[in-house]
């Protein structure tokens, strides 16, 4: 009897004690970075399609994109970047290099240069109805985004994405210009689709008419 009072006293301080270590353990948060991946390697293949109006003259186009996250440097903020080629597929079935951009992810935002403009894609972490401005480190006008959409399912093409957020765009169209602007992003893969679709009416003397739509669908990725 003794000996079992013995271990019934030893043991339960033991258990408290565990117990008080796991309660100190510190708690990982899950900030949302790997909607925007930063590891070279990475690649990502898109349909697109796009569309030109102007009045009545439409032209459409049809192509395959493919986006390799190519190398890591140091941007001249001294922030640790990420360069990355778009490739685009030819007639004679060949991956052609179209564009070098580049990317930055921080603790609080992820900024993409496309076509030597900067903007805000994501911040982080995701939560709905979270306002942004897009073009807060660029000159042009400012374009509010905000999250419509945080870790949901989606598929596209016969893949299925576990965990996506959505961007849009909260632009309020009017009788001259209007803008419709979405970006979706799966976890651990990146942009997964992109419709941007604007249109400009002029009226008066000169009336005119312009459009311009593309829309990016992912076929497939890897690293």
């Amino acid at each position: 009897m003794r000996t079992t009072q013995a271990c019934l006293i030893v043991t339960i301080p033991l258990l408290l004690l565990a117990g008080a270590c796991k309660k100190d353990e510190p708690t990982t948060v899950d900030l949302g970075h790997g909607y925007f991946p930063a590891t070279p390697g990475r690649w990502v293949l898109y349909n697109v399609d796009s569309m030109s109006v102007h009045d009545t003259e439409i032209s459409t186009w049809n192509y395959q994109i493919k986006e390799v996250l190519t190398e890591d440097f140091t941007d001249l903020e001294g922030r640790p970047a990420q360069r990355l080629i778009r490739y685009k597929l030819d007639s004679n079935n060949l991956w052609i290099p179209k564009d070098v951009w580049w990317q930055v992810r921080e603790n609080v935002r992820a900024e993409r240069v496309e076509e030597n403009m900067r903007r805000v894609k994501l911040v982080f972490p995701p939560r709905y109805a979270t306002y942004w401005n897009t073009n807060a480190r660029n000159t042009q006008v400012p374009f509010e985004l905000n999250y419509e959409e945080v870790d949901e399912p989606w598929n596209a093409n016969g893949l299925s994405f576990d965990s996506t957020v959505l961007v849009t765009g909260t632009y309020e169209p009017n009788i001259i210009n209007s803008k419709t602007y979405k970006e979706r992003y799966a976890k651990n893969i990146g942009l997964v689709y992109r419709l941007v679709d604007s249109s400009e009416t002029q009226t008066g003397s000169n009336p005119s008419f312009d459009r311009y739509r593309v829309e990016y669908t992912v076929t497939a990725f890897g690293q």
